[in-house]
């Protein structure tokens, strides 16, 4: 009976976000002792030009900045596991040319001096460069470092993508096919070219993006990134969830843990690449009830968030689009509040 109280909470909560204009589609998945206990689709691929299809379990949304602790993240504990990559290294090991004197430790905790974002897609949308994937990393280590405190910085993740490539000698894409999309059954996967049936994004210049990058930098700067491209199901994420809770496969308990609870900055709110819910009431989007120790999480822009509470393998997802037809609006207020809702009523029914 609980369980269909909180069911009912949920789907409320998500037809009244479709019904007011959040994106066109949303999916939930909820974890207790380290499975799924719900999971809940609704919606279409798109509103415009006219109504898409339903989605399913497997339809691919685009993960955005989940994209960080799904791949880039990931393919790190599976090298720091293997022997293959020093987070203590400093960054111009790996990329000489670098701004930042830092450690890669550093980079995942968002405390290597990164800025948080320049919008590098208005030169490579013109310059359209031989390599773009390569331009953009180059470009995103010659801003000069600005920052004394944490600074959540895309231009940080853009580098450790290009370490993760270096350090597992391989491209990030077939690092993330090998060390995590492989080993977890995972249909996941980034989109050189369109993904056929995906979640749509944006309307802009581009169209309605539709199985490809929303994140411009990533876009036009070769699709394949640290910091986001990647697209995958609810399925998938759920199954990701269920692996960091519970690890298997190649991720070692030990280094899985010392990424959810090294803190590279004392006092910081980041750990190895992961978030920690703010302890500020109405700040956290996980909302207010869910654990402030032993739990971490992240966001993505197009209205993506995964959480765990690792003391008792729980975890909430939420995928979204909550940029379509735009960005612009209240659709970044109304993701928050569908997050902490969800989140709140998660726990409303948990621990009951």
């Amino acid at each position: 009976m609980i369980w269909l109280n909180v069911m009912d909470a949920i789907v409320r909560l998500v037809d009244a976000a479709l019904e007011g204009g959040l994106g066109s589609a949303i999916a939930v998945s909820v974890g207790d002792a380290g499975r799924e206990v719900f999971r809940l689709v609704r919606g279409h691929t798109h509103r415009l030009p006219v109504r898409g299809t339903l989605v399913t379990e497997a339809t691919p949304f685009d993960l955005a900045s989940l994209t960080k602790p799904i791949s880039t993240v990931a393919c790190a504990m599976v090298l720091v596991g293997d022997g293959a990559l020093d987070l203590s290294a400093p960054i111009r090991r790996w990329l000489p040319a670098s701004a930042s004197t830092a450690t890669v430790r550093d980079l995942l905790g968002h405390a290597a001096g990164c800025v948080a974002h320049v919008e590098f897609f208005r030169w490579l949308r013109g310059a359209r460069p031989a390599d773009p994937r390569a331009a953009l990393v180059e470009r995103a280590q010659r801003v000069p470092v600005a920052a004394a405190k944490p600074v959540y910085s895309d231009l940080g993740f853009i580098q450790l993508g290009a370490i993760i490539e270096r350090a597992a000698d391989r491209p990030l894409e077939q690092a993330f096919a090998d060390f995590v999309a492989g080993p977890l059954a995972l249909a996941a996967r980034f989109a050189p070219t369109p993904i056929a049936g995906a979640v749509a994004t944006e309307l802009d210049e581009r169209g309605v993006v539709t199985g490809l990058v929303h994140d411009e930098n990533c876009f036009y700067g070769g699709r394949i990134c640290g910091h986001a491209g990647l697209f995958g199901s609810i399925d998938d994420v759920a199954k990701f969830a269920a692996a960091m809770v519970m690890p298997k496969e190649r991720f070692r308990p030990a280094v899985v843990e010392r990424f959810f609870t090294e803190a590279p900055t004392p006092g910081a709110g980041w750990r190895l690449g992961w978030d920690t819910p703010s302890t500020t009431p109405g700040v956290s989007q996980i909302g207010d009830r869910w654990p402030r120790t032993g739990a971490v999480g992240h966001t993505g822009f197009t209205g993506t968030q995964l959480w765990l509470d690792l003391a008792k393998r729980r975890w909430v997802v939420v995928l979204a689009n909550r940029v379509h037809p735009t960005r612009f609006g209240s659709t970044a207020e109304q993701i928050k509040t569908l997050r902490r809702a969800v989140g709140d009523a998660v726990i409303d029914a948990l621990d009951r």
